[in-house]
Formats: structure tokens, C-alpha cells, sequence
């Protein structure tokens, strides 16, 4: 499916942790302080699939399983990850290219909504770090719709907020969950990952650290109408 010619009339949907900032490390840590606090002890997080939603994660550590209710204590447990993440979230590196990309998107013009699994607290203390909020028509967080990433209802939402067609929008996703919940979406999807798997299931694919790969992909902007 890689390298499929991208339809670029429409906004650019762009996720968060991971494609425009590394913030994994901070949400890795973020989830064991969270559970040391909720009576759950990990040396180091037991495989989590990249992208996943906060019920995702907390399901997938305390053992509840999928369609059972999430009890009271998944509200206090979440809460905590977002206090930590935003507390630490200055550490965090951006991923440069991308961001230049942003930048360069929003000098011609082209719309862009930031898609994410990530709270609303999350994304804006993010945003503000990359001083990129101002480049954004909306914001879309996994927890304002019923299902997170991989489900398509984030983005979805985001494309309903353009009004535009889901298929004349891109998404630039790192995760496996991201590019399902785009695909999902009927949106077209660029992967910034070196996951083979990752990228099999894009529309197109680049090095998320190669610049000039980065550059090739803005070159479907450029000579476009403003």
C-alpha cells in the first residue's frame, strides 16, 4: 500500500506522541507512577502496543478485560498520568522534521488539526511546548469521542469539523494504532515510522529522522493554490 499518490486538497490530521514530539519516555513513565500509586509495581511496562488509548492501557495492566466496564479507579489512575505528563512534558524533545513540516504547511496555507489519544490537557501543554497551537484550526483527543485510536472516531470527528471528505484528508501517524484508526477513517495515511508493518499499511511511508524524506513530502504541497 506504501507510496500511493496522496490527494492534497484537503487538511493534514497530524498525531502528537511520537510523530511531532518524543514523548514516549515521559507517557512510559507517566503509566508506572500512575500505577505505583493504584497498588500495581512494574520494574519496566510489559509490551504496550504504541498509540493506545488510556482504557487501552489501563485494561491491558490490570487485567479488565475488553467490553467489561472500567471500574472507579480508572479515573483517578488516568488523572494521575496526565498530571505527571504535563509536569514533565518540557524534557521532551521535537521531532524536528516534522515539525518543520507543520510550519512550512501552515505558510501555504493548508489547514491541519492535531488528532490524537492523548487528553486535551496533554495536547495543548504540548502544543504550547512546540509553540505550534497557533498552526491548528482544531483540536481532537481520543477522550472526546466514544472510542480512542485504533477506532476511526477521532478522526472522523476531525474531518466532520472540516467538513471535508474523510478521503481527501491526510493523516501523518508513527503507530500501527494510528494508521488503523486513519485507514479505518477513510482517510489517507503517511506513516513516519521505520515499522515495517507500520508502513505496509500506509498510503505512503518516510524515515520519520530522514530530512530529506520529509522535504520529498512536501513537495505534494508545494505550487498548491492558497
Amino acid at each position: 500500500m506504501a507510496d500511493a499518490t496522496l490527494v492534497t486538497g484537503g487538511p493534514v490530521f497530524w498525531d502528537l506522541d511520537g510523530t511531532l514530539i518524543h514523548s514516549e519516555a515521559v507517557h512510559d513513565a507517566s503509566i508506572l507512577h500512575a500505577c505505583r500509586r493504584h497498588g500495581r509495581h512494574f520494574a519496566t511496562l510489559p509490551p504496550i502496543p504504541p498509540g493506545s488509548s488510556g482504557p487501552g492501557v489501563y485494561r491491558a495492566l490490570f487485567d479488565v478485560p475488553a467490553g467489561a466496564p472500567l471500574p472507579a479507579g480508572y479515573a483517578h489512575w488516568y488523572a494521575s498520568t496526565i498530571e505527571y505528563v504535563v509536569a514533565h512534558l518540557h524534557g521532551a524533545q521535537p521531532a524536528a522534521p516534522a515539525v518543520r513540516l507543520c510550519r512550512r504547511l501552515a505558510e501555504l496555507g493548508v489547514p491541519q488539526t492535531l488528532v490524537s489519544n492523548s487528553s486535551p490537557r496533554i495536547i495543548e501543554a504540548a502544543l504550547e511546548h512546540l509553540a505550534l497551537r497557533r498552526h491548528f484550526t482544531h483540536v481532537c483527543s481520543g477522550d472526546e469521542v466514544a472510542r480512542g485510536k485504533p477506532h476511526p472516531d477521532v478522526y472522523l470527528r476531525a474531518a466532520a469539523l472540516h467538513g471535508h471528505a474523510p478521503a481527501g484528508c491526510i493523516a501523518i501517524e508513527d503507530s500501527g494504532n494510528g494508521v488503523a484508526a486513519a485507514r479505518a477513517a477513510g482517510v489517507q495515511v503517511v506513516a513516519a515510522s521505520r515499522d515495517p508493518a507500520v508502513r505496509r499499511d500506509a498510503h505512503h511511508a518516510i524515515d520519520p529522522d530522514d530530512a530529506q524524506a520529509w522535504h520529498g513530502l512536501a513537495q505534494h504541497w508545494n505550487g498548491r493554490e492558497r
